[in-house]
């Protein structure tokens, strides 16, 4: 009988890690673009160090933002393969998508992306040895980004939901992500009519939820979720809680996999 257990590591950063983004605006205002980018490789290298990989093999998708729609098609998704790995540093390649693909012939090559609240949801196919990876913030759950993650899979490689385990990643959880109002991105309201209530202090929405709503949709009956808020949690970075004036909480985490 196949073996199914999982052939990939699964990890996560948070404050102890660095900051595990580019961005100029999480850094000291003074340093130079040169300067921000040899901070964050130094940043990746220890990270490579610590899981067991190389900081330069990490590939993030370059995921449109919600103003951006028309820049591709919704659920869009790229397997990675040789013609993206020539770069020295595959940080640098621009993988314009919403859903990165590797295979397991692929050791030690780390796909992953930042977050500060978002989930970050990862599918294996464990009998096929690929696994796939989204970036699911609030927007793009509403746009069924975790459903189009499955079907990336079944289309691509004919995976057959049985074999796939998914994994939530930390997150926002609904006892602290509460809006004053209504959030306006919410558009499909059938898909949070359970989900997003209304109590005494706001609107809590339940991103993890919405999430599973969909995996289960598809069929996929193993789920694993990471118990860790973001906001409440002191280890790690959170642009909710940043925002709420929490400012040792600016900043990135990263949730990524490779195979080992």
């Amino acid at each position: 009988m196949f073996n199914m257990e999982t052939r990939i590591k699964i990890f996560e950063t948070n404050k102890q890690d660095g900051v595990l983004c580019r961005n100029k605006k999480f850094y000291d205002k003074d340093l130079s673009e040169d300067t921000i980018k040899q901070i964050f490789k130094e940043t990746r290298h220890k990270l490579g160090l610590k899981n067991g990989f190389k900081g330069e093999k990490m590939f993030q998708a370059n995921q449109k933002s919600p103003d951006k729609s028309d820049l591709y098609e919704d659920g869009k998704y790229v397997v990675l393969d040789d013609t993206f790995m020539q770069k020295e540093d595959y940080w640098y390649e621009d993988i314009k998508t919403d859903i990165l693909i590797l295979e397991e012939k692929y050791k030690g090559i780390v796909v992953g992306h930042p977050m500060a609240d978002c989930p970050i949801i990862i599918i294996e196919d464990r009998k096929k040895g690929v696994t796939a990876l989204s970036h699911c913030g609030a927007s793009y759950i509403d746009r069924l980004l975790p459903q189009q993650t499955v079907e990336a899979l079944i289309k691509e490689f004919n995976s057959n939901p049985e074999d796939l385990y998914a994994y939530i990643g930390s997150s926002a959880k609904k006892e602290s992500y509460v809006y004053e109002t209504y959030p306006k991105w919410a558009s499909n309201k059938e898909l949070w009519k359970d989900t997003i209530t209304k109590e005494d202090d706001g609107y809590h929405i339940d991103l993890v939820t919405t999430i599973t709503k969909q995996l289960v949709k598809m069929n996929i009956k193993n789920i694993t979720i990471s118990p860790i808020d973001t906001i409440t949690n002191d280890k790690y970075y959170s642009h909710y809680a940043s925002f709420k004036g929490k400012k040792d909480k600016f900043g990135q985490n990263f949730v990524g996999f490779f195979y080992k």
